[in-house]
């Protein structure tokens, strides 16, 4: 056969009938489709089952119908969780998003400097997210961390950061936009590769302005790798739980306690799983319902003229 000539795929025996080609594909891909039914669905299914019961230490004890989720979404705990997580999801989206621009649109040049400072951004995503808030709950502690040193000399050593429900919320912020900035750097740069540089060249021949390039040429170019960040990092903050477990505990007074966390303590701290397998699945439906609302909204604008 020359080189460059296609395989023949061969004729179809029927409407529903697979070609050798497709069988092949199927072969390889259908591993690990029963995997992600096994470790994805199989859970989600089960926590599905109990969210209906009351269940005791793994044991079903009693049928309660929809009451878990009714005491799950009138806990003050709860309530009290889904706020602190849409203002940590809303102003840490917000910063992560700005920091992760700032950053794309500086180091988009491949230059050896830009290169390097591409690799020192990407640091603090590598690390895990145990080590990376366990570090910073070491920094903001008032007996031997870094702020104790620096705020020390000056008679401020023994405010503690993490005791007020304000800058406590703040560092939890910092400790999302301190990671996950180098996530929307990396996904906001490939936007920013895919425009072509003669739109640029033709603009500045215009005499447009640096602002007027970027918020006419830059911004619209780049509403799917924007939507693509939002959407990953909104989930990931309405999720995360390490956050909030390791750096503040959910406190002071519960001001940082997260869904995630409110989850794990439902489940792991009372034992209540009947409850925390209800809240588990309203978590998993708003996700669905953010996903959805993000593409319907993106697919809209793309048909806008």
């Amino acid at each position: 056969m020359p080189a460059g000539q296609a395989v023949p795929r061969g004729p179809r025996t029927s409407r529903f009938a697979l070609r050798p080609d497709e069988r092949r594909s199927l072969g390889f891909i259908l591993p690990f489709v029963l995997i992600e039914l096994a470790l994805v669905a199989g859970p989600l299914a089960l926590g599905f089952y109990y969210s209906f019961f009351k269940v005791e230490y793994f044991q079903l004890t009693s049928f309660r119908g929809l009451d878990n989720y009714w005491r799950v979404i009138t806990s003050p705990m709860v309530l009290g969780s889904i706020g602190a997580t849409a203002i940590f999801s809303i102003v840490a989206l917000g910063l992560t998003l700005t920091v992760g621009m700032a950053l794309a649109v500086h180091l988009e040049r491949d230059s050896r400097w830009n290169v390097a400072v591409r690799a020192v951004a990407l640091v603090p995503y590598v690390i895990s997210m145990l080590v990376g808030s366990l570090l910073l709950r070491w920094i903001f502690s008032t007996d031997a961390g870094f702020m104790a040193v620096v705020l020390g000399p000056i008679g401020l050593g023994d405010h503690s950061v993490l005791a007020n429900p304000g800058s406590a919320m703040a560092a939890l912020v910092f400790n999302a936009v301190w990671r996950d900035s180098a996530f929307a750097m990396i996904v906001l740069l490939a936007g920013l590769k895919s425009i072509p540089p003669s739109l640029y060249d033709a603009a500045r021949v215009d005499g447009a302005g640096a602002f007027y390039r970027f918020r006419r040429i830059t911004l619209p170019l780049m509403r799917l790798s924007i939507l693509i960040a939002v959407v990953r990092l909104l989930i990931h903050f309405v999720n995360v739980l390490t956050f909030s477990l390791i750096l503040t505990g959910g406190g002071p007074n519960g001001a940082t306690r997260t869904t995630g966390l409110a989850l794990y303590e439902l489940g792991f701290v009372e034992f209540k799983l009947g409850d925390a397998n209800a809240l588990a699945i309203l978590v998993f439906l708003f996700n669905l319902i953010l996903v959805a609302f993000n593409l319907l909204l993106f697919r809209e604008r793309r048909r806008a003229p």
